[in-house]
């Protein structure tokens, strides 16, 4: 019985690779004269047939964008990708959808990488028979904004996680309708190339990168604003805030009143404003509901203490639509459980 040990072992497979191509028997012969014991070939032979040798070429190396890659031929050609399912005018952003019962999923402000998988498939899970969903403020662009980094988020990873959220948008709801509204957070990465190119070159940063990273998905439609009407509900994403508990959503509904014409909006009794993180209701006029939409994220550094007067409040709306008419009574917010906040590095140190 052969002790099979390291150098032994080692030896055996040096051979066994050697470019002179040994036999079995030639192995066996060498390694005889080379360790003063006989070694038959039929030991060489069956130490071969179990030996697990470890190769670099055998380890598998993941793709550093594996849901990019699937559809980089799509996103990166020049054409416009696969033909939508719904189309809008240049000119208007107001949609009309003509059904007895409306059921539209409102999710907002990902803000991918920070995004709470777990809490976008309750909300999904809950309203998987939604004939519309509308989402914003997908990306966060981190690695590119002028806030302190705390981590390290390549910007091609977040561009994978978009896809990744696209095509999971597109799986679980395949014959419905998804609108993607713009958030401040998307044009970073126009400001990134305006900061460092020549005013010749500037016509690359017109590219809206979720629409680009939309182009494989036919019922993905990116509305590349910061608002959409459907029906008599406006979803916005404007970038306000306010230390008055849903005053942003009252100052975005008194903008739009105000520009309702300008801006080709049709009548409306509903206003759902994202960008706040915060998540709640108030009636206005009587005839009016104004919601802010909450997030469903986990809490950026760059977040506490800086600009959010409350903590954020993850959740998502529902909104419920009888012939084109916001139902109020169906119409609500559905709060889930937030992220407890964990300083990284430097904890906020109160004064």
């Amino acid at each position: 019985m052969i002790d099979w040990n390291i150098e032994l072992t080692n030896r055996l497979v040096e051979l066994r690779h050697d470019p002179e191509e040994f036999s079995e028997r030639e192995i066996a012969s060498i390694l005889t004269d080379e360790f003063g014991f006989v070694v038959s070939r039929d030991a060489v032979h069956n130490k071969l047939t179990r030996l697990q040798i470890v190769r670099l070429s055998d380890s598998v190396i993941p793709p550093p964008m594996p849901y990019y890659d699937k559809y980089s031929g799509i996103i990166s050609s020049s054409g416009r990708g696969r033909p939508k399912t719904y189309s809008l005018s240049q000119d208007t952003f107001s949609i009309k959808l003509d059904k007895e019962k409306l059921k539209i999923l409102y999710l907002g402000d990902l803000h991918i990488p920070f995004q709470i998988d777990e809490q976008i498939d309750i909300a999904c899970q809950r309203n998987l028979n939604a004939d519309v969903v509308v989402t914003s403020e997908v990306c966060d662009c981190y690695s590119i904004s002028r806030f302190t980094k705390e981590i390290n988020v390549p910007l091609h990873h977040e561009i994978d996680l978009i896809v990744r959220y696209f095509e999971f948008l597109n799986n679980t709801f395949p014959d419905k309708l998804i609108f993607v509204v713009g958030g401040n957070h998307a044009d970073r990465v126009g400001k990134a190339f305006t900061h460092n190119m020549p005013s010749s070159l500037l016509f690359l940063a017109n590219e809206n990168l979720l629409e680009l990273l939309a182009k494989p998905f036919e019922n993905i439609i990116v509305i590349d604003n910061f608002y959409m009407q459907i029906n008599d509900a406006v979803f916005a994403h404007v970038e306000t805030f306010s230390r008055v508990d849903l005053k942003a959503a009252v100052n975005v509904y008194n903008f739009f009143n105000s520009w309702r014409n300008t801006l080709n909006l049709n009548e409306f009794k509903l206003v759902v404003q994202g960008h706040t993180h915060m998540l709640g209701t108030s009636y206005h006029d009587d005839n009016l509901k104004v919601m802010e939409g909450g997030c469903l994220c986990g809490i950026p550094d760059y977040a506490v203490g800086k600009f959010y007067s409350r903590p954020q409040t993850n959740g998502y709306v529902v909104v419920q639509q009888r012939k084109g008419i916001t139902d109020f009574n169906l119409t609500r917010e559905y709060i889930l459980e937030g992220q407890k906040y964990i300083p990284r590095f430097n904890p906020i140190k109160i004064i």
